[in-house]
């Protein structure tokens, strides 16, 4: 088995393609990435190009691809709020393009990345994937219409079958500190951001007069070796399925004041942060109904918020800049 990841040098990418046994093959323009490749992946193909229709048949001309993972897109909800256009681009016409090749060269399983921003935020938690989606931002609006186009690319084409990943959330690293979420330019997830807080960049924590225990909103989260390895667990038991989409979470939320207090605790240091205003958007509680996932994969996430956290840290320590 040959596998195909588009966006396969960033932070999820890098991880599935440290850990799959199958033959992996990326494509990656490197728009989000700081990953010297070449040292961590040695076994890994890499074209550092656009993702669209051409390159990606050719790359299907050369290597015998049997399914992709499909990681690459724009990511930032303020950046789609602020360039909407280039939001619908990146996400939606890249995919096209991808899904185009696929139906020509007859590769027919398909991983998406997709996100729990496409529940919005009317939706009561624990998430479920039966409920009705709806977007609050660009990018989640592009994620929804990616999901309906894959649905109806599997209607169409009777060898065609896909899976949407919903995420909640991946932090972590892995445990050897090769690897973490280290992105380019300013971090835009929250544990880089209490990472860097110990290195005395305050951290902002946006709003604590949530309807929650402290305060502050609650999210779900998932270690990035769990979600990579839920990825390989889909692509290894595709057998009767034709479309569907599961939520990838812990199925457990934390406040971000607990994440912090965690984090704390965990590697004896201090997070250095201020309280804000509550940012547009944000809803008090979010975090997943994993149990179709585990019922229908046998699988369930291995590890806890204070290994999230060590692993997080420690990343930090051997990479620090």
């Amino acid at each position: 088995m040959t596998i195909l990841i588009t966006g396969g040098l960033g932070y999820i990418g890098s991880h599935i393609s440290k850990i799959a046994d199958q033959k992996v093959i990326i494509i990656d323009n490197q728009s989000n990435s700081l990953l010297d490749y070449k040292k961590i992946l040695p076994n890994a193909k890499v074209f550092t190009e656009d993702l669209n229709y051409e390159n990606v048949c050719k790359i299907f001309k050369i290597y015998d691809i049997d399914s992709v993972i499909h990681l690459a897109g724009s990511k930032s909800v303020k950046e789609s709020l602020e360039f909407p256009l280039n939001y619908y681009s990146n996400n939606v016409s890249s995919s096209i393009g991808l899904l185009s090749a696929m139906i020509e060269f007859n590769v027919n399983k398909l991983i998406f990345s997709s996100s729990a921003t496409v529940y919005g935020n009317d939706n009561n938690s624990p998430l479920k994937e039966n409920f009705l989606t709806k977007y609050i931002n660009p990018y989640g609006h592009s994620k929804i219409i990616i999901e309906e186009i894959i649905e109806n690319c599997c209607a169409s084409y009777s060898n065609f079958s896909a899976i949407s990943l919903r995420y909640f959330n991946p932090i972590g690293a892995h445990s050897d500190g090769s690897l973490g979420d280290r992105p380019k330019g300013k971090p835009l997830n929250l544990m880089p951001l209490i990472v860097d807080s110990v290195f005395g960049k305050k951290l902002t924590v946006f709003g604590n007069d949530y309807p929650t225990a402290d305060g502050t909103c609650l999210r779900d989260y998932i270690h990035i070796m769990d979600l990579a390895e839920a990825h390989l667990i889909c692509l290894k038991n595709f057998n009767n399925i034709k479309y569907d989409v599961f939520n990838v979470g812990l199925g457990m939320g934390i406040s971000v004041l607990d994440l912090i207090d965690t984090f704390e605790q965990v590697n004896r240091v201090k997070v250095n942060f201020k309280i804000g205003e509550r940012r547009q958007g944000d809803a008090a509680i979010s975090f997943a109904d994993n149990s179709k996932f585990k019922k229908r994969f046998n699988w369930s996430p291995k590890y806890d918020y204070k290994i999230m956290c060590k692993d997080s840290w420690g990343h930090r320590n051997i990479n620090q800049e």
